[in-house]
């Protein structure tokens, strides 16, 4: 009976957020004819669909450190990943419009592709080093002056919650980008809906997300030893927060 519940609830969550990006697809769509703000409409109505979708699904979302995010520059948020839901999660309750770095395939599908590339986020080919680069470059372009970033460093989801390794390439978007760092943590989601396996748990519908205090580092410098010591210190500041 409580795999019924588990199946039933999975189904009607997918549907439910399926069902409000399609609708925020079509708002998005017609709010932004005839604007050059294209992709600060999409986020904005995004960000109001993804929060109601959480709360009829019932999700408890605890925020902290709202006080920390600078409104008036663009910033790096950097999260760990536990979830699909992160994707959603950050959408819905980081302030401010921002891009994601994504696995280019995704910018593949239909419907999908088309609309990650109106709201400005950004593929990335993981698999050939060069083409990796180009993308953080182009990353580092898409900061201005109302357009902020989010990374998700580890480049895949935990399978157990733990922080994994960061991918030293946030360090290089940083540096040469010269803006601030935010570091973030979201706690919960991987309780809620696991990597592994597709049935979600309805009983564990509680998320923590954590923002910290805006670092800010030496853009002088792009050497791999200061590379290396900027990745450990984002590594370590996500850690503390994902542990608070």
């Amino acid at each position: 009976m409580r795999k019924l519940y588990r199946i039933l609830f999975t189904v009607y969550s997918w549907t439910l957020f399926v069902s409000l990006w399609m609708l925020s697809i079509l708002t998005a769509v017609v709010l932004s004819i005839d604007t050059k703000e294209k992709e600060n409409v999409f986020n904005t109505i995004e960000r109001f669909f993804s929060r109601i979708a959480f709360k009829i699904l019932g999700m408890q979302v605890e925020i902290h450190g709202l006080e920390n995010i600078p409104r008036n520059e663009p910033v790096i948020f950097i999260s760990n990943h536990q979830s699909m839901m992160d994707i959603k999660l950050s959408l819905a309750f980081i302030p401010i419009n921002f891009s994601f770095i994504s696995k280019d395939t995704v910018f593949n599908v239909p419907i999908l592709g088309a609309y990650m590339t109106a709201s400005g986020h950004i593929p990335i080919q993981r698999t050939d080093d060069r083409k990796a680069y180009a993308t953080l470059l182009t990353a580092i372009n898409k900061l201005t002056v109302k357009k902020s970033l989010v990374v998700f460093p580890e480049g895949t989801r935990s399978e157990d919650g733990r922080l994994g390794t960061f991918k030293r390439g946030i360090s290089l978007i940083i540096l040469k980008s010269g803006r601030r760092v935010v570091p973030m943590a979201i706690c919960g989601s991987n309780q809620f809906m696991p990597k592994r396996g597709w049935l979600s748990h309805p009983e564990k519908r509680h998320v923590r997300i954590n923002f910290g205090k805006p670092l800010s580092f030496d853009s002088s410098r792009t050497d791999r030893e200061y590379t290396i010591q900027v990745t450990n210190q984002l590594q370590k500041e996500v850690s503390e927060l994902l542990n608070t």
